[in-house]
């Protein structure tokens, strides 16, 4: 490469008011991208605190009522108490002495805590909530406020940096590059540059070097000023190399764009045929590609409509409330230590709805089950597509490096799921013991704690993205390096 012509072309660019244009366009862009990812994430988080800032309130609550009451049992020396659920307000043990009604009045909200890197890349969380409700209930009643639609169908959502990145960067690359060659034949200069001691290759590399100094330094630049301003965790290493494989993959897909505007411009067509070229290969690859990859996965494997779910709760539900005895006959042959005597067995509301969410949970978790496979499988034949565009593959990668994958979530899912067995294990055991709750044990309560995934799981899903990137930029770059080759034998 001839650094004097990458110089001049430089020169040529800054005085270009449309290269101030495109790179203006391009931070704007990724400024407000970068603010919006910000607020999102932001949301999130208070939406996460303000939940479990209300539970936790109402727990409190229940609490200073079982220390009242405690006190007052210590006062008058009698028995510390189990509260039925049909005793009349007022009179009493509290409620909070009820373990039933704790686990089953009260939520403990489990939350996915967001990488250093969130706000790049929204992913699947604006349609995912990072806060679920965990209680004595169903599974439904944990994950109904999250859709379960095929992910692949609700990518898009609010901006973020990684839709600018990979709708926005090729357009901007693509509006530089359209003319490397033809503005130069159509000005009749290009001959004059190639009767010097100058090859089409070295003229070719020098307008694209410049090009692309300009181009990566404001993506590379604002992304960094965007991991300082709205990301976290900047004291984690975790942070550091996700964002090292965030540039990665940006440097590779920009790598491909570049090679491919170098490719049409060897054809030697005007520059009004190359732009309309360089935007049909941005049509195809980056829009109708990805969402033919969505429409096969839907098709082969659909997953039943979230009303499916609710409805066939709903059939659940009636058909427990239609056989409540029946419901609570199962109950206790599953729980035949804690048959409560006498008529505390027909007035033991409580239990019969725990009765009741056991058969529900019972009926539903086959079409749950579907559900998940449906998604997973999806989720699996997407990968598989993924390297038939390389838009698929770059939203794999800063999914992944930003954390907001379907993997990562599912597996959020999964440790939530266990942590709701665990609640309902601890507060379903008490409560058909009747042994109530004192103020000490509200210390015993299940906690969730949110085990990161191994970092070696995180690469096993984002390696294949990042290979494909590397595989189609080597082959998209190696073919503008043939054709140069045989222009330079033809003029000879």
């Amino acid at each position: 490469m001839n650094a004097l012509i990458v110089a001049h072309e430089g020169r040529l660019l800054a005085r270009s008011g449309a290269l101030w244009a495109v790179l203006g366009l391009l931070a704007l862009a990724l400024g407000f991208a970068a603010w919006s990812g910000g607020r999102n994430v932001e949301r999130q988080l208070r939406g996460a605190n303000d939940a479990i800032a209300y539970e936790d309130g109402e727990r409190a609550r229940m609490r200073r009522d079982t220390e009242i009451y405690a006190a007052q049992v210590a006062a008058s020396g009698g028995a510390y108490e189990f509260a039925m659920v049909r005793h009349s307000p007022g009179k009493g043990p509290p409620q909070g002495t009820n373990a039933g009604a704790v686990g089953a009045e009260t939520s403990a909200y489990v939350a996915l805590p967001p990488t250093g890197l969130a706000a790049l890349a929204i992913g699947q969380s604006d349609v995912q909530l990072n806060y679920l409700p965990v209680q004595m209930g169903t599974t439904l009643e944990m994950i109904k406020q999250v859709e379960i639609e095929n992910p692949v169908n609700l990518q898009t959502g609010p901006l973020d940096v990684a839709f600018v990145i990979i709708f926005l960067l090729p357009i901007f690359i693509l509006a530089m590059t359209y003319d490397l060659l033809s503005s130069e034949k159509e000005r009749g200069t290009l001959a004059m540059i190639l009767a010097h001691p100058v090859s089409l290759r070295e003229l070719l590399a020098s307008k694209i070097a410049a090009r692309a100094v300009a181009v990566l330094v404001v993506v590379i630049g604002f992304g960094f000023a965007a991991l300082l301003t709205v990301g976290s965790q900047l004291d984690q290493a975790e942070t550091w190399w996700r964002f090292a494989a965030w540039i990665v993959a940006t440097l590779l897909y920009a790598t491909f764009w570049f090679a491919v505007a170098v490719l049409v411009n060897l054809r030697g067509r005007s520059s009004a045929t190359n732009g309309t070229i360089l935007a049909g290969i941005w049509l195809m690859l980056v829009v109708i590609v990805p969402n033919l990859v969505s429409l096969v996965a839907t098709t082969a494997f659909p997953a039943p409509s979230r009303m499916d779910l609710i409805v066939a709760a709903r059939d659940a539900q009636t058909e427990a409330e239609n056989s409540m005895g029946q419901a609570l006959d199962r109950f206790y042959s599953e729980h035949t230590d804690h048959i409560p005597v006498g008529d505390q067995r027909a007035m033991d509301f409580l239990t019969l709805a725990q009765a009741n969410a056991a058969s529900i949970e019972k009926a539903l978790l086959p079409l749950y089950q579907r559900f998940r496979d449906q998604i997973l499988l999806q989720e699996g034949l997407v990968q598989r597509f993924q390297y038939l565009s390389p838009a698929i593959m770059m939203q794999s990668a800063l999914n992944e490096v930003s954390g907001t994958s379907t993997g990562r979530y599912q597996d959020f899912v999964e440790q939530a799921t266990r942590f709701r067995y665990e609640w309902n294990g601890w507060f379903a055991e008490r409560f058909l013991r009747r042994e109530p709750l004192r103020p000490a044990d509200y210390d015993l309560f299940p906690k969730f704690q949110y085990r990161p995934e191994p970092t070696a799981t995180v690469w096993a899903r984002l390696w294949p993205s990042l290979l494909g990137l590397l595989v189609v930029c080597l082959g998209v770059v190696s073919a503008p390096m043939v054709g140069m080759r045989r222009l330079e034998v033809a003029a000879r």
